[in-house]
């Protein structure tokens, strides 16, 4: 029993001394001080091309402490390297993660190398796996969004046959992952920004309900999240940044939409006529890097 005790006390001396360590080294090394990763969530469910449906820069900042989300409105005009002007979310399907990539650090002066991507499948396991996502629903989508439930439903990934849980009043309202997707690709009764907004409520909902998660069940969490959610990032980071990001949940996370409300505005494009986002370079760079690293 003592040995087994022993034991015991060694490994929890361990856990804590490596998150010990782990804080050290972010605070001493001003490089990691400010830390961005690309959120990608693509549209469909097959291995086919596909676009980005949603591109969310999360920023870590351990300098001012706290969490920071970027939505990139996916119909923003931007130059795709060797493709010429296009929307952003074309880039996903031109060329993948690194053509994506390329394509944000190369119009808005960032330097992002991580990503995290899922698919309307993943991400639907993900929330499954989660316990669901808590939202507050309004009146005015309890409709819509049943509508988009039935499709949700409907998509061949392991769907719950007939058994079709729909939202029947506003309020507060823990979604499983075919409602909390529902809820992200809601967009008709209002726009892409509104839609915009309500993804990045879903992702600060599970930010505060993984701070409640002990952070000894984190090493597990995370090896079953994985098995969702295709990452270009080794465990080890993921833990480490993991550990920082419960530590800022205590702060409000603060949340920008790209490009900003008074410098942007509707377009088409020449060729086809798409709609698109016209954007002004110089005043909606300086306020995403004022955003993100102060």
């Amino acid at each position: 029993m003592k040995k087994k005790a022993l034991i015991i006390l060694i490994c929890v001396f361990m856990i804590f001394s490596y998150n010990f360590v782990l804080a050290k080294d972010i605070n001493t090394n001003e490089k990691n001080d400010v830390y961005n990763i690309l959120l990608i969530g693509k549209d469909g469910i097959s291995q086919k091309k596909s676009r980005a449906d949603t591109m969310i820069i999360l920023t870590i900042d351990n300098k001012n402490k706290g969490l920071k989300l970027t939505s990139l409105a996916r119909d923003t005009l931007v130059y795709i390297p060797k493709r010429g002007y296009d929307k952003l979310n074309h880039a996903f399907a031109y060329g993948g993660c690194d053509l994506l990539l390329k394509t944000i650090n190369y119009n808005f002066d960032l330097d992002i190398k991580d990503y995290a991507i899922v698919d309307f499948k993943s991400f639907v396991e993900v929330i499954d796996v989660l316990g669901g996502v808590e939202i507050n629903i309004e009146d005015r989508e309890i409709e819509e969004l049943n509508k988009i439930i039935d499709a949700c439903y409907g998509l061949e990934i392991g769907n719950k046959g007939n058994n079709i849980e729909y939202i029947t009043s506003s309020g507060n309202h823990l979604l499983n992952g075919y409602q909390a997707l529902a809820y992200c690709r809601l967009r008709k009764i209002d726009n892409c920004f509104y839609r915009d907004a309500r993804q990045r409520k879903v992702i600060e909902s599970l930010a505060h309900k993984l701070s409640k998660v002990s952070i000894f069940k984190y090493p597990k969490l995370i090896s079953i999240l994985l098995k969702y959610v295709k990452v270009n990032i080794s465990y080890d980071k993921i833990l480490e940044l993991s550990i920082i990001s419960r530590n800022l949940t205590s702060y409000k996370i603060k949340q920008l939409e790209f490009p900003v409300d008074n410098f942007r505005e509707d377009g088409t494009l020449k060729n086809n006529s798409q709609y698109i986002i016209v954007w002004k370079k110089e005043e909606n760079i300086r306020l995403l890097h004022e955003f993100i690293y102060n």
